[in-house]
């Protein structure tokens, strides 16, 4: 169950929210040397005031990085052959609705996820004959209460 929260939080950290994200930066994967590699393991991403500063760690692989959120139809570019820039604009309110709909789903499907194990779990005590329904109900209990945690600060963010 943990790690269905634990997926949910990592989807959550891509989704863009009214704010510059560089979590949302960090998820986009760019190809290396024939492999894909996600932004934040091959380059440092910080935050600056209205944009996302990318400094990859092999300068070489500055091109790639462009490309790779040039793809993404997002606006970047190259700020001297060491750095990339990149300007993210505030989403409309058509967008944020979107958006806060897209969270919701999110979360449904790890609830979806948690009660899934849930019954395979009573199912497991059930055949063993020995463990606590109890116990199981209320481990999901608390991670259905960790994923409306997480939905919910997503939407707070979001201003949905």
């Amino acid at each position: 169950m943990l790690k269905a929260v634990r997926h949910l939080a990592e989807q959550l950290t891509g989704i863009r929210s009214g704010t510059l994200s560089v979590g949302f930066v960090q998820t986009f994967r760019t190809s290396l040397r024939g492999n894909s590699v996600a932004i934040g393991s091959m380059a440092s991403v910080t935050s600056q005031g209205d944009r996302i500063v990318i400094t990859p760690f092999d300068p070489a692989n500055v091109p790639a990085v462009v490309k790779a959120l040039a793809d993404a139809r997002m606006n970047a570019y190259a700020l001297d052959p060491r750095t990339v820039c990149l300007g993210v604009p505030p989403i409309s309110g058509e967008q944020r609705a979107e958006l806060a709909k897209h969270v919701k789903k999110l979360g449904e499907e790890a609830k979806v996820a948690i009660r899934s194990i849930r019954q395979d779990a009573r199912k497991e005590v059930a055949a063993r004959g020995r463990g606590s329904e109890r116990v199981v109900q209320e481990a999901t209990d608390a991670a259905v209460e960790q994923v409306e945690r997480l939905v919910k600060a997503r939407l707070n963010e979001i201003g949905a």
